[in-house]
């Protein structure tokens, strides 16, 4: 017993000997790991100050003399050396040597990820409108994952001015504004998904809207509502073309594209100009959006199918329109596949059965469209309806025979 309690103190001694080793040793490392990070960091007061009085060829040697060294822990340098850049931009256009400098510097930052820079490489971007300068600046930018809202929003809106500029018949610097692009997906910033979607639709060259649709694809977060906003923030007159590629560009859920499209109609319903062209526009608007809703047989748009078809009746009564949107309109409600669609079919087609007791005219293809929906929606509300269409003599024969047959699918 005597030994094995002479044994555990042993035991614990030089247990307890170990342990202060080690801690020693974890605060030696600790002591040299401080010390560098001093050395490191009294180095670069010494770079600093040294480049705050060197002359230009004198800097651009300091600069290279630190090229050893921790470009994450030398950032402040660079930082330092890029505003020693922007404070004499103007010299940048005749002096190679001042361009060296912000060469060096992008490099440098951009191998330190040094994000305190962020704004200040923006401002070169700004200030400095060499292309391929311009584009390593995007790169690193964009590499950094930049936080910077002043940043994102200064480049979306530099983006939108170039569309600006090609719009009024200017020439934009067409390489400058595919890195920009490139550098909006790599950012996936959702500010810029609408001048994205200008970028396609205005057409440029292939180099420019292809990583414009990959950049897009590359947003994160509620895409439905940044393509619904894309759509909305432009005149009513305009909002086709970009409803249109949105539809198509696969960043939509089907759903999401139906309801999308919902709003769209909804949108063009309300609108109201006297002006010819708007309105031709607008209703252009209105027949690709109840197509989607169509095609989709999206029931819960049923309110907006019905104020589109009430409208399409009559622009088609006025003579605006020929009978093919009519036809498609009454296909939109049919689609429905609900009672309200039903009640308003059956009441067009009790008005039609009006007009043609009293002899006025009415085209026999949208009679004919209006019985085939309302023997598809088989609601017995048709019932009467489509019973007093089949004793019309007025209505030619296969008009009235298509009556009864429908009749067996509304029969109560």
């Amino acid at each position: 017993m005597k030994f094995f309690v002479a044994t555990t103190g042993s035991f614990n001694y030089y247990n307890s000997m170990i342990t202060s080793v080690k801690s020693a040793g974890l605060v030696a490392v600790l002591v040299f790991s401080a010390g560098i990070l001093q050395a490191q960091t009294g180095r670069l007061g010494v770079f600093q100050r040294n480049f705050a009085a060197a002359n230009v060829q004198t800097k651009i040697e300091i600069l290279r003399g630190a090229e050893s060294e921790d470009p994450r822990a030398f950032g402040p340098l660079y930082e330092q050396s890029l505003r020693y850049v922007l404070s004499n931009s103007r010299e940048l256009y005749t002096s190679p040597l001042l361009r060296e400098i912000a060469r060096i510097s992008i490099d440098r930052l951009d191998e330190g990820e040094y994000l305190p820079a962020v704004g200040d490489l923006w401002r070169l971007f700004q200030v400095f409108d060499e292309t391929s300068t311009r584009i390593r600046v995007l790169e690193v930018i964009a590499a950094m994952g930049s936080g910077d809202e002043r940043v994102v929003e200064g480049l979306v809106d530099w983006v939108r001015r170039q569309h600006i500029v090609s719009q009024g018949g200017g020439r934009p610097d067409l390489q400058v504004l595919s890195g920009a692009v490139k550098a909006l997906g790599d950012l996936q910033v959702p500010q810029g998904f609408g001048v994205l979607v200008d970028t396609v639709l205005l057409q440029y060259p292939d180099f420019v809207t292809t990583p414009a649709r990959e950049a897009l694809g590359k947003i994160e977060g509620a895409v439905a509502d940044l393509a619904l906003a894309a759509v909305r923030n432009r005149p009513l007159v305009e909002r086709r073309p970009a409803f249109t590629f949105l539809l198509e560009s696969g960043l939509l859920s089907q759903e999401e594209r139906l309801e999308l499209a919902r709003t769209v109609l909804s949108d063009a319903e309300a609108a109201g100009t006297g002006d010819i062209r708007a309105q031709e526009e607008y209703r252009q608007i209105r027949f690709a959006a109840a197509a989607v809703l169509r095609v989709g047989e999206y029931s819960p748009a049923t309110p907006e199918v019905i104020r589109h078809f009430n409208q399409t009746v009559l622009e088609f009564e006025r003579g605006r329109i020929s009978s093919g949107p009519l036809l498609e309109a009454i296909a939109t409600l049919g689609a429905m596949g609900n009672e309200e669609a039903a009640r308003r079919l059956t009441s067009y087609l009790e008005l039609v059965n009006t007009y043609t007791e009293t002899d006025r005219p009415y085209d026999t293809q949208i009679v004919l469209a209006v019985i085939g929906n309302l023997e598809s929606l088989g609601n017995s509300l048709a019932f009467d309806a489509m019973f007093y269409t089949t004793l019309l003599e007025n209505y030619p024969s296969r008009v009235r025979q298509r009556a009864r047959e429908a009749l067996r699918s509304v029969a109560p």
